[in-house]
């Protein structure tokens, strides 16, 4: 009996153990993986001199994947025939680099994999890795230091490849033509760069932000910083680099007929300096352009008639460039069409506009009527900007007023004798002087004069500007509450624009200062800045 009762106790303490085993609960896979991955050896090992291998491989403690690796991979110096890198695409516990490229001799060769290297699990970057070798023996070891801007604007760069030719085969044509000795690339938002590895000598500093980082200059899509004179290495300075745009050449491609009269020509270049004239069948035909919105290209309207042939003649400068072409069977453009580019309020610091679909050949303002809400009459001024196809009016304003803007009949003739047939009626209001705020500036330190002084919105784009030529107070009333930024440019050619630069030509950039200190306008403020000239 006692076996019995201590069997039975035996029974039903295992069964109790048993359901509390079994209950469920939450497995607990520890805390995150934020480490990368260790490497645990090179072969051959990094830093090696009087290298002559033709396979690198890097072995890790764990699982690795390469993310991007063809945009993150600097090699320095590069090679004309890229290197193989295995695996890609799938996970490893190695990276193997199989190089097929005749090596230079006596050359110090560095791979920088940025962030590429990652752990296959979490994602955790290998930052930075750089596996360097000598093909001589001793490892370069010097550095040159570079920072670098956009030389316009404040806008985010991209990536930005710092490029370091040997001076003694440098010449005008190299950039554009041969890989450099040396590069290395900005990672994220650094505009700092510092090559590595360098031996003893002259060089030449370029900075390209690429569209196909080939480390060749193409000044149709590349902005490039330079400086000129020879850096002789080693060198303790920081050398400072201005990136720009150069102004593309002109360049006319042939028409595309899109209708009967109206013709599609891709343009590069600056169209303000454009000259064109055409010729139907062999004698010069009238003929406009104007400009296509945010596009290198222009329309350019031709007579409503059929020629046997037509011929293009583009210049500017010494740009020359002419296309024969024959007119197809489609349809005729359409008639005259006009639209107000704004409505509603009406700032003070605005220009009412009115655009067309049509080239403008001329304005009658005594078909023009603009009054106030008390039915009286405003005097107008109209102005014909034919390359965007716009009559601009512009007047004083009052606080508080209506004004009724009546373009009537006949009022605007297009390039082919089309007119206004209906009177069309727009109305503006504005509003209280109070809504807006007055803003005065004073420049302290050197000012080099003549300056162009902007009022910038906060995408930058140009709010406002005056021009300055000696010490004044800069003065900018009725200003919409908002914040806004400054741009100064040094105009040192005096044509009131600003002027990028041209590698070939050996011409850098106007110096552009801008500010970077939010200001902040509010309703019936009255500002005072002091901006310090750096």
């Amino acid at each position: 009996m006692r076996f019995l009762n201590y069997l039975s106790f035996f029974l039903i303490l295992s069964l109790v153990l048993f359901t509390n085993c079994a209950k469920r609960g939450t497995i607990d896979g520890g805390p995150k993986d934020t480490l990368a991955p260790v490497i645990l050896s090179t072969s051959p090992e990094n830093f090696s001199t009087n290298f002559t291998a033709k396979t690198i491989q890097i072995n890790f403690d764990e699982y690795v994947k390469l993310n991007k690796v063809n945009q993150q991979l600097i090699i320095s110096p590069p090679m004309e025939i890229q290197p193989e890198i295995i695996p890609m695409g799938y996970p490893s516990k190695y990276i193997r680099i199989k190089i097929f490229d005749t090596l230079k001799s006596n050359t110090t060769y560095s791979f920088n994999f940025g962030e590429s290297i990652q752990d296959n699990n979490e994602g955790n970057p290998y930052s930075n890795y750089r596996y360097v070798f000598s093909t001589g023996t001793y490892i370069d070891s010097l550095t040159l230091k570079t920072t670098f801007k956009d030389a316009y604007s404040t806008a985010h760069l991209g990536r930005v490849n710092v490029l370091l030719y040997e001076a003694n085969d440098f010449n005008d044509s190299t950039i554009y033509k041969k890989k450099p000795l040396y590069v290395a690339s900005s990672l994220d938002s650094l505009r700092d760069v510092t090559l590595e590895n360098l031996k003893e000598g002259a060089y030449y500093l370029v900075a390209l932000e690429e569209k196909n980082s080939n480390y060749k200059f193409d000044p149709k899509s590349d902005k490039i910083g330079y400086i000129p004179q020879k850096i002789n290495i080693p060198n303790d300075s920081i050398f400072k680099l201005n990136l720009f745009k150069e102004e593309k050449l002109p360049n006319a491609y042939r028409p595309a007929m899109i209708s009967q009269n109206k013709w599609l020509v891709a343009y590069e270049g600056n169209v303000h300096d454009l000259k064109l004239s055409v010729l139907g069948n062999n004698k010069p035909i009238p003929s406009v352009f104007s400009k296509v919105p945010e596009k290198d290209s222009i329309y350019v309207y031709t007579p409503l008639e059929k020629y046997d042939s037509l011929n293009f003649q583009f210049r500017s400068g010494a740009y020359e460039k002419s296309y024969s072409v024959t007119q197809r069977n489609v349809k005729l453009i359409d008639t005259l069409q006009l639209k107000f580019i704004k409505s509603g309020t009406l700032h003070f610091r605005d220009t009412v506009s009115v655009s067309t679909n049509t080239p403008i050949k001329s304005v009658h303002n005594d078909l023009i009527q603009l009054i106030r809400k008390d039915s009286t009459q405003v005097a107008f001024s109209t102005k014909i900007d034919s390359l965007n196809n716009v009559v601009k009016i512009a007047f004083e304003k009052n606080e508080n007023e209506k004004y009724t803007l009546s373009l009537l009949p006949n009022s605007i003739v297009d390039f082919y004798d089309k007119k206004v047939n209906d009177t069309i009626v727009q109305t503006f209001q504005t509003t209280k002087f109070s809504d807006y705020g007055n803003i005065t500036f004073q420049l302290s330190g050197t000012v080099n004069y003549p300056i162009i002084f902007e009022l910038l919105s906060k995408d930058e784009k140009r709010y406002d500007y005056q021009y300055i030529t000696e010490e004044r107070p800069i003065e900018f009333q009725l200003i919409e509450p908002s914040k806004y930024f400054v741009r100064i440019i040094e105009d040192a050619n005096g044509n009131k624009k600003w002027d990028t630069g041209n590698y070939y030509k050996k011409t850098q950039p106007e110096n552009v200062i801008n500010f970077p200190s939010e200001i902040d306008i509010r309703a019936n403020w009255e500002k005072n800045e002091t901006l310090v000239m750096p």
